[in-house]
């Protein structure tokens, strides 16, 4: 029998931690011996470098000695844990020692997202050092508008689509439980906007997270602190930081995952930096996971925003390898495995054929019927429920002043919501409320007959605030038209009932207001849009 405190029993415990530290592949078991004091453990490891371990037995004079069971399933930081209260208890407490035990209850998605808002905001409030360890992972905001402080951002908010939620959620998960980075999502939005996008509060569902406005981290739960409390920065499903999150020292990009075309920032910073097309940005953070113990409810989410971000792996529609790859991966992993259980025994199965499996058809179906149902919701709220805004610097102006544009996609066709005059009126409104230049209004939907795919453009120009002296709103709206019109991506066409506005003298009612609609290409979604609208405003010419 050993003593507790025996140097076979420290070796054997250092050596084991040297390989889970590593992140080894690690089988450890260890039982209570029928009803005598004693220890049994034995490991087995597939690594050349520590042949030497073999299969070590011991036994260990242990009655007040906790039970250690680590299960396969546990992820390594849990195992280190678990690893950590052993040591200590032979006398090792230098062995090993997390930081802080950030990652918290691992059970479900949920407790880790419960538990990762109550470390930080304790952090935030108690210890300013350890705040500033903490990298907040931002999802889309708003292509990089410039917001002067977060009260005035409160006051206008943003709706992150589910691709940002998610992707944001899962790589703070990553950085956090695997990589012992303490990391957290936060969503730049108010809690209470969360149901205008019913989608997002369903795959949240699906994910085990029932109650998100109390889960999950805001920007109005970070209000009180000045300066902003943490300087190191995630950002995933867009690549530039906003000036709103400026905290007391310089801000630090570490890390950028995005599908967005790439504006070359934070080179030298950022690590992982990847930047590359895909359907989803949900599909670039999955092949970051692919070779970690994923949580069943964390890849139902990510499966959730390629879904609804690709309409469902539809051939022909937005997905790509990268998606079809990591939906095969997350399905299996997620939980509905037990639905794509062919899969999982047929590896010949190729990945294109996965958007025919009835449970993926069934979930994109509900996602998407979530998605459009906005019958609920008046002008302003579709206006602004799935909005991204944007600077851009003139460079053809003499004064290169700087505009701000925005774009809203609403998935109802422009006469069911804003005909008689409620586009100008609520758009007007819209864009004085933003400080908007120019707005976009891009609206989709299905034709009554056929129930083909179809989509109008609208375009609004402000003349109140001028970006400098003397600036010429006409000839601002004459390079946009000229620039929409020559796009062959858009295949922008007169709209047949609406050109000019919704009235028949817009102008005359409106005289601040410039306004043109078109009907476009029906696959040329915001994607498409919005770089040829940096193109148009951007150009030299």
């Amino acid at each position: 029998m050993l003593h507790h405190h025996h140097p076979n029993l420290k070796l054997f415990l250092h050596r084991v931690t040297l390989c889970l530290s590593r992140q080894l592949p690690l089988r450890l078991w260890c039982c209570v011996c029928g009803s005598s004091p004693g220890f049994v453990g034995q490991m087995g490891v597939t690594h050349a470098t520590l042949h030497l371990l073999g299969q070590i037995p011991f036994a260990l004079s242990c009655i007040d000695l906790p039970l250690l069971v680590i299960d396969v399933g546990r992820s390594t930081m849990s195992v280190l844990n678990r690893m950590y209260r052993l040591s200590t208890f032979v006398g090792m407490p230098k062995l090993y020692e997390p930081q802080r035990q950030i990652t918290g209850p691992e059970s479900t998605l949920a407790d880790f997202l419960s538990f990762s808002r109550e470390r930080y905001l304790h952090d935030v409030r108690k210890d300013g050092v350890k705040a500033k360890e903490w990298t907040l992972v931002m999802g889309n905001e708003a292509g990089g508008t410039r917001v002067l402080n977060l009260f005035s951002y409160l006051l206008n908010p943003i709706m992150p689509d589910l691709d940002t939620i998610a992707s944001s959620i899962a790589f703070a998960w990553l950085r956090t439980t695997v990589l012992n980075q303490p990391s957290i999502s936060l969503l730049q939005m108010d809690r209470n906007d969360l149901d205008l996008r019913a989608e997002n509060l369903h795959a949240l569902e699906l994910a085990g997270v029932s109650r998100p406005k109390d889960q999950l981290l805001f920007v109005a739960d970070l209000i009180d602190f000045h300066p902003f409390p943490s300087r190191k920065f995630a950002l995933v499903d867009h690549n530039r930081l906003s000036s709103t999150f400026t905290p007391e020292e310089r801000p630090v990009v570490v890390a950028i995952v995005d599908h967005h075309a790439d504006e070359n920032l934070y080179v030298d910073s950022a690590e992982p930096r990847i930047i590359a097309p895909s359907g989803s940005c949900a599909s670039h953070i999955t092949n970051l996971m692919e070779t970690v113990d994923l949580p069943p409810e964390l890849a139902t989410l990510l499966l959730s925003a390629i879904l609804i971000d690709t309409d469902g792996l539809k051939p022909g529609g937005k997905a790509i390898d990268v998606d079809r790859k990591a939906a095969d991966y997350l399905a299996q992993k997620s939980t509905f495995a037990s639905s794509v259980s062919v899969l999982q025994t047929n590896d010949t199965t190729p990945s294109s054929t996965l958007y025919e499996v009835d449970f993926i058809r069934s979930l994109s179906e509900e996602l998407s019927t979530k998605k459009n149902d906005v019958s609920h919701l008046g002008p302003r709220d579709l206006l602004r429920r799935d909005y991204k805004q944007y600077e851009f610097i003139l460079p053809w102006h003499p004064a290169k002043p700087t505009i701000r544009a925005g774009l809203s996609t609403v998935p109802v066709k422009l006469e069911e919501w804003a005909a008689d005059g409620k586009l100008e009126t609520e758009g007007d409104a819209w864009m004085k409320e933003r400080g908007l230049h120019v707005l976009g209004v891009l609206t989709a939907y299905r034709g009554a007959t056929k129930g083909k795919r179809k989509r109008e453009m609208t375009w609004l120009v402000r003349t109140v605030s001028p970006p400098t002296d003397g600036f010429d709103f006409d000839a601002l709206m004459q390079r946009l038209c000229t620039g929409l019109e020559a796009d062959p991506a858009l295949e922008s066409k007169e709209h047949k009932k609406f050109v000019n506005g919704t009235l028949k003298d817009s102008h005359g009612t409106f005289p601040q207001l410039r306004v043109r609609i078109y009907m476009q290409n029906p696959h040329a979604t915001r994607k498409v849009t919005a770089p040829a609208l940096k193109s148009i405003m951007e150009a030299q010419n």
